[in-house]
């Protein structure tokens, strides 16, 4: 799961430069050209060799960290105020810092004082992921502590659930969703989070995450789902988007099934669904199963 994790991280940061020199320059300059290859490959080595790491150790140490860590509880205490955006900073904060427990420790105060998991969830695990992908972006913390920031929130996430699905409501006749990024996209965060908000309300859930299209088109042929939800992240996939609902519509068991999007690229282009060829869009979890029932009901 470590590697799926991992490769939300280019979901959440920006794509950032880190060669300068242009072309005309290049062409210009054939001892600079050269040095700039031999730069380029060093660092390039340098980036994969600390993926090798991350993956191989880092990721693994965080998650057996994360096992032995205390349930979450609740109290009958009720907080009506959401998150601030200093306590969202915070928090983003402590998730990349060396203190592995403290993130849990903030976000168990939050519950002590009556914020519902709901609310965690939405306004701030997902604002503090995409605040790390700020800090990335004004170079305050490096590619590595957004991994690890990232991997924290990630298993939050799961270990929240458990506790979400307390409040779970009778199961729905027969109601099945499947989730997936867009393929080619990581972008398994939204994906987490709004099965979560689908299995509290009483959906039978499935994730493909990571999977290529010819995995995502199987899993649809092959089993009946009432909701098929497709998370994007960047505009660079809307191509891919629009061609991989028409495949799924061909390819799906249920011709009626209904496909909707969402993901951080609906915060620009919330009718991208319209030019997609999708049946709804969300932009956060509680808005998609609002729409699921509304399609439903209707």
């Amino acid at each position: 799961m470590y590697l799926n994790l991992l490769a939300a991280v280019r979901s959440v940061i920006p794509k950032k430069k880190l060669w300068f020199m242009s072309a005309d320059e290049a062409s210009n300059d054939t001892t600079r050209s050269s040095r700039y290859s031999e730069n380029k490959n060093s660092k390039d080595s340098c980036q994969a060799s600390l993926m090798e790491i991350l993956e191989s150790q880092i990721i693994p140490n965080l998650l057996k960290v994360n096992e032995s860590a205390s349930p979450f509880f609740s109290t009958d205490r009720v907080r009506t105020n959401l998150p601030t955006q200093e306590e969202i900073a915070r928090f983003a904060q402590l998730c990349i810092e060396s203190d592995a427990y403290a993130p849990d420790t903030f976000v168990q105060s939050l519950i002590a004082e009556g914020l519902a998991s709901d609310a965690i969830f939405l306004h701030l695990l997902a604002p503090a992921a995409r605040h790390l992908g700020y800090l990335w972006e004004d170079d305050i913390c490096d590619f590595t502590q957004v991994t690890i920031g990232l991997v924290r929130m990630q298993q939050m996430t799961l270990r929240l659930g458990s506790e979400f699905q307390q409040q779970r409501k009778v199961a729905m006749d027969g109601m099945r969703a499947l989730f997936a990024p867009v393929p080619g996209s990581q972008h398994t965060f939204g994906v987490l989070m709004v099965s979560e908000f689908f299995r509290r309300e009483g959906w039978q859930v499935w994730m493909e995450l990571g999977s290529s299209e010819s995995v995502l088109l199987a899993a649809v042929e092959k089993d009946w789902f009432d909701v098929i939800g497709l998370s994007v992240g960047i505009e660079a996939h809307v191509e891919s988007l629009t061609d991989t609902i028409r495949h799924i519509r061909l390819s799906s068991a249920n011709r009626s099934a209904k496909i909707l999007i969402g993901g951080p690229l609906l915060a620009v282009s919330p009718d991208l669904y319209k030019e997609v060829g999708a049946d709804g869009a969300a932009s956060d979890a509680a808005t998609a199963v609002e729409l699921a029932q509304t399609l439903f009901s209707a």
